[in-house]
């Protein structure tokens, strides 16, 4: 996966790219997944849904990159820690999932569950918190209530669609979890 620092994250700078390069892999994964359920439009149009949140993501992330440079703060010391083991988490269980979902005949169920474990890491938490540090409040409270929405879609989508209660039930905590992160944020 070309474009994902291995290093520590020592600058603002790295600590973006790697992020952004993470959610570019996202999305091209919601992609992927939307040209592989063409016989059904909503399921279809869910994930190119999914795709394009996650192009907002990246979309946000540029742009407080691009104000960053402007203010010659983008090579200051990064906001938050990256740890390198959970980058290659990260990067090894996106590649898995591109490398199962591109050999195509993927069940929409799977494809379901691929979509939860990679919103159960820590991917969407890194691109809050680095919003949040970079002084970014409008830019975190959009990106927040983005994934609430879609994360809502997606246990939406597993209820009508799986056959197993475990996967609705966390995909249901974790939209309980970044609610709960939204109200708290907006209280204050």
């Amino acid at each position: 996966m070309r474009g994902i620092i291995a290093a520590p994250m020592s600058t603002t700078r790295q600590a973006l790219a790697t992020t952004i390069a993470l959610e570019q892999q996202s999305m091209a994964l919601y992609a992927q997944l939307a040209r592989q359920f063409t016989r059904d439009r909503g399921i279809q149009d869910f994930w190119f849904g999914m795709a394009r949140d996650e192009a907002r993501h990246v979309g946000a992330l540029h742009l407080v990159s691009t104000v960053l440079e402007l203010e010659s703060k983008l090579d200051m010391p990064s906001p938050i820690s990256l740890e390198n083991a959970t980058i290659v988490r990260l990067k090894e269980l996106l590649e898995r999932a591109h490398r199962e979902a591109s050999v195509g005949g993927i069940t929409l169920e799977r494809a379901l569950e691929i979509a939860l474990e990679v919103e159960e890491t820590e991917l969407e938490d890194l691109v809050a918190d680095l919003l949040k540090a970079l002084q970014a409040p409008d830019e975190y409270e959009r990106c927040m209530r983005l994934l609430v929405h879609d994360l809502g879609e997606l246990s939406y989508m597993i209820e009508r669609h799986s056959e197993n209660p475990a996967l609705l039930h966390r995909c249901d905590a974790l939209v309980n979890r970044h609610a709960e992160t939204l109200r708290h944020w907006s209280a204050s």
